[in-house]
């Protein structure tokens, strides 16, 4: 679920991400996609926020990249 969304700036959130090891993987792989330039993950509310440069990495393809890893931990990402 999209909590928040400005341009540059994404939170969602999921109650998978409470799990340390999926929030770990996300978080990390996440981290390594240029243009991405901060990735925070709240295991309590088991939300991500990201943060990311426009210009380097456009909306459309962070929310592409984002729903492929979600995809790989079988959280959907409808937006």
């Amino acid at each position: 679920m999209v909590v928040s969304f400005t341009p540059g700036r994404l939170r969602l959130r999921f109650k998978e991400l409470k799990e340390d090891a999926i929030a770990e993987n996300v978080k990390t792989r996440l981290s390594e996609v240029p243009g991405i330039t901060k990735v925070e993950i709240n295991k309590v509310t088991g939300s991500i926020l990201i943060e990311y440069a426009q210009k380097v990495l456009p909306t459309e393809k962070l929310v592409e990249t984002g729903k492929q890893e979600l995809a790989k931990h079988n959280i959907k990402l409808d937006i």
